[in-house]
């Protein structure tokens, strides 16, 4: 069953252009441990204009657990750190949904 795996945050006014910019830095590692090219939301009308949301479509939970079990790479802590400015101290969370039909 097709999943989304969104990974959303706020992030500190004025910052979202740096945020970017370092994503794109990061497409590599990304691609290297599986995650799909994400869908990427931001905040518009009814969430706020912080939040930042990074939507992986995966055809099954299996899929995502496997790209999960890959984030013990030597340069997910460098990736962490460089990212750590950009997110709002506890806004950070995965959700999991089903793709219905």
């Amino acid at each position: 069953m097709p999943i989304i795996a969104r990974f959303s945050f706020d992030v500190p006014f004025g910052k979202k252009a740096d945020l970017f910019k370092l994503s794109n830095k990061w497409e590599t590692l990304q691609k290297d441990v599986g995650f799909p090219k994400p869908e990427i939301l931001v905040g518009s009308i009814g969430v706020p204009e912080s939040r930042v949301e990074f939507n992986h479509r995966f055809e099954s939970l299996a899929s995502l657990e496997a790209v999960w079990a890959k984030l013990n790479d030597s340069r997910m802590a460098d990736y962490q750190r460089e990212m750590a400015p950009f997110v709002v101290p506890g806004s950070h969370r995965w959700e999991i949904l089903r793709i219905h039909g």
